[in-house]
């Protein structure tokens, strides 16, 4: 054969994207099957998800092959943008191992940005657009006559007739992984057809060109079930048609259906993804008898929002049809689950009001559902329609697209939801609304699920996980990324303001102190309301202060954790601990009406709890050495009108108000100055680290008529005393917006290079 000789390695990196969690990468086999039986090539397929679960991964061992000389062609499978920095990441290390290898890859990102992966200073040789048998078989066939193409794009050559050009499925491929495909997959995968002739707005399909639906007769569609059981033994598995359209040819779907049933292949569970608008009960029917459960990209309640995202169809009784739909499938007992889009490029607050509407009707309002919710933000893929004309959706609708070539930053599964829907609904507002909205139709959904068949802790689990995005972790996990990135971006100031009025975020840290709290004040397992008072007091006024107000942009989510935050990149000033502060003011003893003067107060957050905690009839005055964070103190302590903060050398008791009766010092002294005595009145106390021996320990000093009464207490640790700064060292920037993004993708392969 024309290709002969040649060594061919396909390589699937693994993917953030709608394949992960599925074992068979059926692609790359149906390409490998295809290769070997087209040009005699010898090849081999290496899935590094299921590598790992085999031991540590050594990329070169893995590059260089068995043999230790390496491959002729080594293609990567790139299934979606969130895959590009790890597929670039590994070409790197090939280029680097075996230098006259010619490297390729293909997959939806490659499909839909050919020029980027061929472009100068890439390491790949050649970019194969569309489906991948032909491209890659006259690949092959080049290489094997001497040739090296670089910086080419080969595609689009379509496969028309899936039977005649596709020879039977080898998955003996993958013999090297079935020992462990259960541990890295909770379902195997199978293609049947290919292409999807609708238009979704959002949709990345058309990125491969041909988006005809071909399928595979319906006599060998049931031969590689038959194939996929025989090699792997369906029997525990969930089998999921990946198809981008399952059966859209309703007699095919039905034949191929009656001819599953007969077949009898044991299987806990299918599932596949089809329109609400293809559906009918016959369907239903049959999706019961053969063990289906159904996916249905539904992407709104609302009819108006279904028109902008182009969901083709009848859309007058779309919404109906799923009504319908679900009413049957609860009949039958035939799960399904519908899956929407929140952000959509047009989204309003009204039109996502309206889909909460009827997606809580639909879930919440019948005696019982066999359905179950997905929520999905609006994810920009390069290649589909939204991404092919932003300017008209940012010229019609006010949509901002605040990273448009996301998948260069490190930092894709928020950057690629950074949208503002519309000029009504900006991205954090859209955030908010979706857990005002939805979260109550997800929680509501587990008490109404009614399906009884088979896997039924399948899509227990689906539903679980659903809930779970809705939780204060996941929900600051995304906050904590935006507000960084407006850091990295220069848009601090604005963003600071946002924070400060983002209710949401409130919301979520809230949450999360209240988890670490108990905790932090050695309260493990005791309600706070069966504390002595004045404690009791002091755990809720940490509780309440916005912590999250006081630190860094970038640093939301340590925030929330009890730990000290930098406040620059000195490491000379910090928020301390949550700990630190209770058990500090717990020794002062902090009460209703006390005059405390703050020592080193920072951004002001410690001035901030002392302030509830005096309430209105005390006072609190802070004092910081440093200008700039003297300043931010000010502007967050603004809306107190008993506390006041000035710029100073907090040592220097000129800089302090008259006759303080509680003082607390926020850094670590070797020796308390002799000015503080005169300075404080008779019963005043104080409670600051001193150095004693090499260590830090808490004292508690008291004044008396003759000096200061100090009582050593416990270990700590605290920022040195320190002068003010005569050039503040710039802030740290985010490492995702000008470099290591190679190396982003090698840490998220997690492999050796």
């Amino acid at each position: 054969m024309s290709g002969a000789g040649v060594r061919v390695l396909l390589l699937w990196p693994g993917t953030d994207g709608a394949a992960a969690g599925n074992f068979g990468v059926p692609q790359l086999v149906a390409l490998a099957t295809y290769l070997r039986a087209r040009t005699g090539a010898s090849i081999d397929v290496v899935d590094l998800v299921c590598e790992r679960a085999l031991g540590a991964v050594s990329l070169p061992r893995v590059l260089l092959g068995e043999h230790g000389t390496g491959y002729d062609v080594v293609a990567l499978g790139c299934y979606s943008s969130y895959d590009w920095l790890k597929c670039s990441a590994i070409a790197e290390v090939a280029r680097r191992l075996t230098p006259r290898a010619v490297i390729c890859a293909g997959g939806y990102h490659v499909s839909a940005r050919p020029a980027e992966l061929v472009a100068d200073g890439c390491p790949f040789d050649v970019a194969i657009v569309g489906e991948g048998e032909r491209p890659m078989a006259r690949l092959v066939e080049e290489v094997a006559g001497g040739a090296r193409p670089q910086g080419a794009i080969y595609g689009s050559d379509p496969i028309v007739s899936l039977d005649d050009e596709l020879p039977p499925t080898d998955w003996s491929f993958l013999q090297r992984y079935r020992g462990v495909a259960r541990r890295v997959a909770s379902q195997a995968q199978l293609y049947l057809s290919r292409g999807c002739p609708f238009d979704c707005a959002f949709c990345m399909e058309r990125a491969k060109r041909e988006v005809s639906w071909r399928a595979f007769s319906v006599d060998r569609a049931v031969d590689e079930v038959k194939r996929l059981d025989a090699f792997l033994g369906l029997g525990d598995w969930t089998l999921y048609f990946a198809d981008a359209l399952f059966g859209m040819r309703t007699s095919w779907r039905r034949s191929f259906l009656e001819a599953l049933a007969r077949a009898e292949v044991d299987v806990e569970k299918i599932w596949l993804l089809i329109r609400v608008d293809m559906v009918e009960e016959e369907d239903l029917r049959l999706f019961a008898r053969t063990n289906c459960g159904l996916g249905f990209g539904l992407e709104s309640g609302d009819p108006d929002l279904l028109r902008v995202i182009r969901k083709a169809g009848r859309l007058d009784d779309y919404l109906d049809r799923m009504r319908d739909i679900a009413t049957v499938a609860r009949r039958y007992d035939v799960p399904w689950g519908a899956n929407v889009i929140v952000g959509h490029p047009g989204e309003t607050e009204a039109t996502l009001r309206r889909s909460a509407a009827y997606l809580s009707s639909l879930f919440l309002d019948s005696g019982g559902t066999t359905g179950f919710l997905s929520v999905d933000p609006f994810r920009l893929y390069p290649g589909s329609p939204i991404d092919d004309d932003r300017g008209a959706w940012e010229r019609q609708y006010g949509t901002r697209f605040h990273r448009p070539s996301w998948w260069h930053d490190g930092d894709p599964e928020f950057l690629s939801e950074w949208v503002d829907p519309s000029a009504d609904l900006t991205y954090r507002r859209r955030v908010a609304l979706t857990q005002e909205l939805l979260a109550p139709v997800l929680e509501g959904i587990p008490q109404r699920f009614v399906y009884g068949g088979p896997a039924r802790d399948y899509f227990g689990r689906a539903i679980a996980d659903q809930i779970d995005l809705c939780n204060a972790p996941t929900r600051l996990h995304y906050a904590d990324r935006y507000y960084a990135w407006n850091r990295y971006l220069g848009r601090g100031e604005v963003a600071r303001e946002e924070r400060r009025q983002d209710p949401d975020l409130a919301a979520c840290c809230r949450a999360m102190r209240e988890a670490a709290l108990p905790a932090a004040a050695g309260m493990a397992g005791v309600p706070v309301d069966v504390v002595e008072p004045r404690r009791a007091a002091l755990v809720e006024a940490v509780l309440l202060v916005p912590r999250e107000r006081f630190v860094p942009l970038d640093e939301v989510l340590a925030s929330t954790r009890d730990e000290a935050v930098a406040l620059d990149s000195s490491g000379q000033a910090t928020v301390s601990a949550m700990h630190a502060y209770l058990r500090a003011f717990d020794v002062l003893e902090v009460g209703e009406g006390d005059r405390v003067l703050d020592l080193g107060c920072g951004t002001g957050y410690g001035t901030a709890i002392l302030a509830r905690l005096v309430g209105s009839g005390g006072s609190v005055h802070g004092v910081e050495v440093d200008p700039r964070l003297a300043a931010t103190a000010r502007d967050n302590l603004r809306d107190l009108d008993h506390v006041e903060v000035v710029c100073g050398d907090a040592r220097d008791a000129s800089t302090w108000p008259a006759a303080p009766t509680l003082v607390v010092v926020g850094f670590a002294l070797d020796e308390v100055p002799a000015a503080w005595a005169e300075r404080l009145p008779i019963g005043a106390r104080v409670v600051a680290p001193l150095v004693r021996g090499g260590t830090q320990r808490l004292a508690r000093l008291k004044r008396t008529a003759d000096d200061l009464q100090t009582e050593l207490l416990e270990e700590v640790c605290y920022v040195r005393a320190r002068a003010a700064p005569a050039v503040r060292a710039a802030p740290a920037t985010g490492p995702a917006v000008e470099g290591a993004r190679i190396e982003t993708g090698r840490r998220a392969l997690g492999v050796v290079s």
